[in-house]
């Protein structure tokens, strides 16, 4: 078999294939052989057919499976002989076949980067202190303690910063009501017995502080003057006029941590709600320290080297970071439109975002074939068990979704990459 690799770019080759003559009339042989087998055709018995009248009812068929069998085979043979690491096989661009006669093909495969791998033992991150204060216990009882708040009507004195607003209000710019230039926020131009919290990052800059001193029945004219990365671009950097009527103030009223309360919440003493508080702090303070760790670990590797990336593994990357950020927008309630208009800017920072993270797989793919690490099948069914217990599903079930989705190798790769970041965390030096 005669296989001649070009190289197109630094991470791109074209393989050009050409199968011998007997070695494709040996394939064909043999498919006939089995087309004859199963044929059904008028005037003969099923399978007793002459070998010469089914190659020539079947030529089409038998010439199709002939290519497709043989340009599989000679392709992988064809990988393995000249040691490409193929990272991502793109497109067949020709096949030269005439039966009888020799086959030839050529593919473009994209190839995984040549390069060499920085330090990676040794690598210096901040220790940090995992420690829970009892001031971050508190601030934890007392938003649970908000869960439960009553929000008391005062009367006989003035709004105050930290009072609840009940307040009913109308915007305009330039005289046009804003509830026709935001259709799609309408809670921003108009809205009737609305709560707001006074406080300076509550609702629109500077509009809870212009309430201040107003008592109950007050109508008051409030400016705001909306930033210049606002979301809606029609705003951006404009004055509006709002009439607000405070309709109501409300004051929180906390219930008292005691046993009571702890009961309420958990069906525990206050004691035990504080030690589980105290606990669960203790659990997240220690993975966000984690995180920031591995966060410094990442970074300096991703730095340390530099070396062309495979175009296909980019854009398949960077495809899937930009449905992420639309959807996570979608969900938020971002407008379409406003998508689409920042649609460069989004392209831009996702492709970035995916070079970064595509040269950090090869890396630690390179480091875990240095350090021979590797994922064992009891790791693996201990993955699809963890997995499949998250989502709620039998693991017979989730293996059956991984199957359909081909999602065993990016498992078994994500795996890997975790296994290949604990081995980088226990050998970095804490400082």
């Amino acid at each position: 078999m005669n296989i001649a690799i070009e190289e197109v770019s630094a991470c791109r080759r074209r393989l050009r294939v050409e199968v011998p003559a007997d070695r494709v009339a040996a394939e064909t042989s043999r498919i006939t052989a089995d087309f004859q087998q199963h044929a059904q055709l008028k005037g003969f018995r099923a399978g007793k057919a002459p070998r010469a009248v089914v190659a020539r009812h079947y030529a089409k068929e038998i010439a199709e499976e002939v290519k497709r069998l043989l340009i599989s085979s000679a392709f992988q043979e064809a990988v393995a002989s000249k040691q490409l690491k193929v990272s991502t096989a793109l497109n067949l661009e020709e096949v030269d076949y005439v039966p009888g006669a020799s086959l030839g093909f050529s593919a473009l495969v994209d190839v995984e980067p040549d390069f060499t791998l920085p330090a990676y033992k040794g690598l210096k991150v901040k220790k940090g202190d995992p420690t829970v204060s009892d001031a971050e216990v508190a601030d934890t009882l007392d938003r649970l303690r908000q869960q439960m708040a009553d929000y008391v009507t005062v009367s006989g004195r003035a709004l105050q910063a930290g009072d609840l607003a009940v307040v009913t209000y109308e915007g305009r710019l330039a005289g046009q009501p804003l509830l026709d230039l935001l259709p799609n926020a309408k809670h921003l131009a108009k809205n009737e017995k609305f709560w707001m919290l006074v406080r300076d990052d509550t609702f629109l800059p500077g509009f809870t502080q212009q309430l201040l001193g107003a008592n109950p029945g007050d109508t008051r004219a409030v400016n705001v003057t909306f930033p210049a990365d606002f979301p809606q671009e029609n705003l951006r950097g404009k004055v509006a006029d709002y009439e607000v009527k405070l309709e109501e103030i409300k004051e929180t009223v906390l219930p008292a941590f005691n046993d009571a309360f702890a009961q309420q919440i958990a069906k525990v003493t206050a004691e035990e709600l504080r030690r589980r508080v105290t606990e669960n702090l203790q659990t997240q303070k220690t993975q966000q320290l984690r995180n920031e760790q591995v966060r410094q670990l990442l970074e300096q590797l991703g730095g340390a080297a530099n070396f062309d990336l495979p175009e296909s593994s980019v854009q398949s990357q960077t495809r899937s970071l930009i449905y992420d950020i639309v959807r996570e927008n979608e969900m938020r309630g971002v407008a379409r439109d406003v998508l689409e208009e920042k649609k460069q800017d989004i392209f831009a920072n996702a492709q970035n975002t995916a070079k970064g993270q595509v040269r950090l797989g090869f890396i630690l793919g390179k480091i875990a074939a240095a350090e021979q690490l590797t994922v064992s099948d009891d790791e693996f069914a201990a993955e699809v068990s963890r997995l499949a217990a998250q989502e709620r599903v039998a693991p017979r079930k989730f293996i059956q979704q991984l199957q359909a989705h081909d999602g065993f190798a990016d498992l078994r790769d994500n795996l890997l990459n975790r296994k290949t970041v604990e081995f980088l965390l226990q050998s970095a030096i804490m400082e």
